[in-house]
């Protein structure tokens, strides 16, 4: 475009020439000039502003510092930034570590084993003679063996219950809360042996042992066999501290979350108790020991299971002296019983007035596992390979680094 203009110009000004007959030189001028220079008349005010507004169009779109002007245009020079030009603000520091912290959930060691590597190794240890299993279930009773029951508290109702009545409700699980479980072994005889417990056993612990003095049996040992005896444990009871049932069902659309507290009967009322028991009957079995007469460690290794056995009916219904807002139900068009499809919610956060029972009671059950085991030392050869290593806390690695800074 700017090529036509110029030619278009050129053949004017030769037409003009031609036609005055007038030698003097050919003067061509070309658009771009009176556009681009600020040689502009003062009298030509439009094409001043002009040069100006460019200018100042040409000064906020360069933005470098570094600039030569030429009247209306101006033209960067590519200069390199200093660093307090180029840099973004940002705290001074090249000094950073990760935040590393310790997973939740882990694997054991798990020792790799080649017979290529490994050789004779003479060590003492405990050997296993004998070991029997016992798996056995009670439900709990209050202390001292009392009859337990539960005294119920309703903590939450999503939804609308009958005003009048009593609704069945739908329970759908039903958590366990408890602070400890203290496993007491009940009075142990092998045979007429000598047992003595080995004390040094916290609450907590599972795997309980004596140390037991048998008889020497001539008859079994000339034969190189082992004798077999009774084993008998009575009186093993489980207590376990704070236990709370956490009931959660379902009246049609209402959600329903009530407690249970263990409780025993005093003067026809329920008084909670802090710990509820599980009495075991007689543990009674065959057990394999050494025949020669040497002592041996018998070991009670205790697992436990907790659970609920199914809870068929329980009813929810609201006291006499219930004054939670009527009206509110009303207000949206809902019939208030447990069973109807509407989902309202009544406004009311005291559910003492609410009444939950279960008639047929709530069976807690404890499963138990209990392992005895007939250990005696000995010193044995076992192959091994003895290149095993724990795993290295290595503390430098997780806290602390060492760069070398090009030493």
């Amino acid at each position: 475009m700017q090529d036509l203009r110029k030619n278009k110009r050129r053949v004017n000004n030769e037409q003009m020439s031609m036609t005055n007959n007038i030698s003097e030189p050919e003067v061509t001028l070309e658009l771009d000039d009176l556009e681009r220079g600020c040689k502009c008349d003062d009298n030509r005010v439009g094409q001043t502003n002009k040069c100006h507004d460019k200018h100042d169009k040409c000064h906020d779109k360069c933005e470098c510092k570094n600039k030569e002007e030429f009247e209306c245009e101006c033209h960067c020079k590519p200069v390199k930034c200093t660093d307090n030009e180029c840099e973004s603000c940002k705290v001074v520091s090249d000094v950073c570590v990760p935040n590393t912290c310790r997973e939740e959930c882990c694997n054991g060691i798990s020792p790799t084993f080649s017979t290529r590597d490994a050789r004779p190794v003479a060590i003492e240890a405990n050997r296993i003679f004998d070991s029997i299993q016992f798996r056995v279930f009670t439900d709990a009773t209050g202390p001292n063996g009392e009859p337990l029951f539960f005294d119920f508290e309703v903590i939450e109702v999503r939804g609308n219950i009958p005003n009048r009545g009593t609704a069945r409700v739908t329970v759908d699980e039903v958590c366990m809360n408890f602070s400890s479980i203290e496993i007491m072994p009940g009075d142990v005889t092998v045979d007429d042996f000598d047992v003595t417990p080995i004390e040094n056993n916290s609450s907590c612990d599972t795997v309980f042992e004596s140390i037991v003095c048998p008889i020497r049996n001539a008859r079994c040992c000339a034969q190189n066999r082992g004798q077999n005896v009774l084993f008998r444990e009575r009186g093993l009871t489980v207590r376990i501290e704070d236990l709370v049932l956490e009931v959660r069902g379902h009246c049609g659309r209402t959600r329903i979350v009530a407690l249970a507290f263990p409780a025993i009967k005093r003067m026809k009322k329920l008084c909670r108790v802090d710990s509820v028991e599980f009495k075991f009957n007689t543990l009674a079995s065959n057990i394999c020991t050494p025949s020669s007469g040497r002592s041996f460690t018998l070991r009670q290794d205790f697992k436990t299971n907790l659970s609920v056995d199914c809870i068929s009916n329980a009813f929810i219904s609201i006291e006499d002296n219930f004054d939670c807002d009527d009206d509110h139900n009303h207000n949206h068009g809902c019939d208030c019983d447990c069973n109807c499809d509407c989902d309202c919610d009544r406004d009311c956060d005291d559910f003492d007035d609410i009444e939950f029972t279960v008639p047929s009671g709530i069976d807690v059950i404890l499963c138990v596992e209990e392992t005895v085991s007939a250990l005696i030392g000995d010193q044995l050869v076992v192959l091994a390979d003895t290149n095993f290593a724990p795993r290295v806390v290595d503390t430098f690695a997780n806290v602390c680094r060492f760069p070398g800074c090009g030493e």
